[in-house]
């Protein structure tokens, strides 16, 4: 529980979902992206996302903005098939896929304070986190998207991909979410 309240339970407002549902299909097994979502942390800042994060930078940043992370921590239950991992103290990979909006709503001001207030620790210092509750739904916290995995044979999956965000962040805040998380 602890590793899903820092998406899902951050302020007494709770958390609301913000801009309708994306689909898509990927040619893979049903189990890919569940065991991806699990143990993803060995491609972080390698040349699997560089692209996608340059694509959504505001103009005035550039990847020197968004350090590659060298701390975190990764957790697979003995059982079931459930896992997470995240990014400690070094908030280089939210901003570059959030930006900096969103990084300095995470980690800093009202939000964030209240945040580790409610969470103690992990409030604003866990970063990129990925989890998977196998074998169909799994998290990206802090990017703040759910997505559910619909096996469409042996061989295709269909995902759904939904943006929380927290239910009394700024307007400002949830478009930012909004409109980051159509790019991931």
């Amino acid at each position: 529980r602890p590793y899903m309240d820092v998406m899902l339970d951050r302020t007494p407002a709770g958390t609301e979902a913000i801009g309708g549902i994306q689909k898509w299909v990927i040619p893979c097994n049903w189990k890919f992206a569940a065991e991806q979502f699990c143990s993803d942390m060995y491609h972080v800042g390698t040349m699997s996302h560089p692209s996608g994060i340059l694509a959504g930078m505001p103009p005035e940043m550039d990847l020197s903005n968004a350090q590659v992370p060298t701390k975190g921590n990764q957790f697979r239950a003995n059982w079931g098939g459930h896992g997470t991992g995240w990014l400690v103290d070094e908030p280089g990979i939210l901003m570059a896929i959030m930006g900096p909006k969103v990084t300095q709503y995470w980690t800093e001001g009202p939000a964030a304070d209240l945040a580790e207030k409610r969470l103690a620790l992990p409030g604003r210092r866990m970063f990129g986190q990925h989890m998977t509750i196998f074998p169909t739904c799994s998290f990206l916290a802090s990017i703040n998207t759910i997505r559910t995995w619909h096996p469409r044979g042996p061989n295709e999956i269909e995902v759904w991909a939904f943006t929380l965000v927290d239910a009394d962040a700024p307007a400002e805040i949830k478009e930012e979410y909004r409109r980051h998380n159509i790019r991931t």
